[in-house]
């Protein structure tokens, strides 16, 4: 009977296990000290069928009935199959998810931990080597120990399985160890912005090399390096010199490859640096091959840096035809707006401010710009009642630091130089279109209602 048994549970498991289940040379002799000792030894006949039992359950999710059977397979015989681990892993994830005290989750951490070290011990698999598992253990390390801010560890496995796989990488190992890079980098900028800077470089050309090969992980390869970049740009860990030392010769290198001069492109605007030399040969490369929105948003920058204002409006609206996102859009519409007030066309500049809002209505740098651009206007003859375009500047500069905190001192320091330019009490006092705390609607192009204030004395 036990043999009929055997057999059509060889049925429902795949007899691959054994083609990968020896154990890697001279790993194998010395099993007890690595896992508990055991009563008895199983025979492969036994362990067949607790390999078997231990699949169903953890197919029917039933974690507790699978962990008894599983207990027995890999305290005796951890060798036998590769499918112990990879079960093993649910297993004892749901034992430390239903953990009732914290001595029990620690308990079931660690073992999760053990079991990561015991594939590599022994298994050889080509096609998930040591250095795949190792990615793993990376990532259930950040999963099982949340309370480990830096993750140091994690940092460990997920470097090594990096610098061995390369571009055989999994993605999300690759976005991870930029985000645990970024952490240990925020906690000492000082000690770490050189190994942060490393390992955003490193993996930035992994994810673009995943992405230029196609395939399945290739779109979210690209979303990955988008994400990266963002990071990168926000840390403050390269300043803009700091960035032309890395990109220079990259650039110089790039001058026929658009893709990567576009990525480059769109790192230094996000980070600010789009005055830079490097930047500005990145998109005169980048135009000859093909126009982009970012290539063109480049040379309109060049333009500006060089005072000719019409060749830059004109690149910049064709950034703007060409961008692909509504956060591009707004970002050019601005950039557009800045141009138009070099130009002394404030009404224009006003109105792609307006657009911008439309698409990001809490971008404050629009609604510093628009006060600004009010604050230029003449509207009435009477010069006390054009006074009152100090006004609704001053509403526009308030709007900013409402909407955005990052413009608090800018808005604040324009608030207490226009506000000095108001009407007078006096001047309130005895003009008849005047009523101090009444409302008053500004003419002309500006065509916005305020409050009638007077200067504080």
């Amino acid at each position: 009977m036990k043999k009929l048994l055997i057999i059509a549970l060889c049925v429902a498991v795949p007899m691959v296990g054994f083609a990968q289940k020896k154990a890697k040379k001279g790993k194998k002799q010395q099993v007890e000290e690595v896992v508990a000792p055991v009563v008895e030894e199983l025979s492969e006949e036994d362990c067949m069928i607790l390999l078997s039992l231990t699949r169903e359950s953890v197919k029917h999710e039933q974690y507790d009935d699978a962990y008894e059977n599983w207990s027995k397979l890999y305290q005796s015989r951890p060798d036998f199959n590769k499918t112990i681990f990879t079960d093993g892993n649910k297993i004892l994830e749901y034992k430390w998810r239903n953990a009732q005290t914290p001595e029990e989750k620690n308990q079931w951490r660690e073992m999760i931990m053990k079991l990561h070290d015991e594939r590599i011990k022994f298994f050889d698999d080509p096609k998930y080597p040591d250095a795949y598992v190792l990615g793993l253990k990376g990532m259930d390390y950040l999963t099982f120990y949340p309370e480990d801010e830096l993750a140091l560890p994690a940092y460990g496995y997920l470097k090594q399985s990096v610098e061995a796989l390369g571009a055989t990488s999994k993605v999300p190992v690759l976005r991870k160890l930029v985000e645990v890079s970024y952490n240990i980098y925020k906690s000492n900028p000082d000690q770490y912005s050189d190994q942060f800077l490393a390992d955003y470089e490193q993996v930035a050309a992994l994810l673009d090399a995943i992405a230029a090969k196609g395939g399945k992980d290739a779109p979210n390869a690209q979303s990955q390096k988008s994400y990266i970049d963002r990071l990168y740009a926000a840390s403050g860990a390269a300043d803009c010199g700091k960035m032309d030392e890395m990109y220079a010769s990259v650039v110089a290198e790039s001058a026929a490859d658009l893709d990567k001069l576009s990525s480059i492109m769109k790192l230094y605007r996000m980070r600010g640096c789009t005055e830079s030399d490097v930047y500005f040969a990145a998109a005169e490369h980048a135009h000859k091959l093909q126009p982009t929105s970012e290539s063109a948003a480049g040379c309109g920058q060049m333009s500006i840096k060089k005072g000719d204002f019409k060749s830059a409006l004109e690149y910049y609206k064709q950034a703007l035809d060409m961008a692909a996102t509504d956060e591009d859009k707004a970002d050019y519409m601005y950039r557009v707006a800045n141009i138009y007030v070099s130009l002394q066309n404030y009404q224009q500049g006003v109105a792609y401010a307006n657009q911008a809002l439309a698409i990001t209505p809490e971008d404050g740098r629009c609604y510093l710009l628009i006060g600004l651009c009010y604050a230029t206007a003449k509207i009435y003859d009477d010069p006390i009642l054009n006074r009152s375009v100090y006004w609704v500047a001053c509403d526009m500069f308030r709007k900013a630091k409402t909407v955005d905190s990052s413009c608090a001192t800018d808005a604040n320091k324009l608030i207490a130089t226009y506000s000095q330019y108001f009407p007078s009490k006096e001047d309130v006092f005895f003009h008849r279109d005047l009523n101090e705390g009444a409302p008053f609607h500004v003419g002309g192009w500006i065509n916005r209602s305020t409050t009638c204030r007077a200067k504080a004395e």
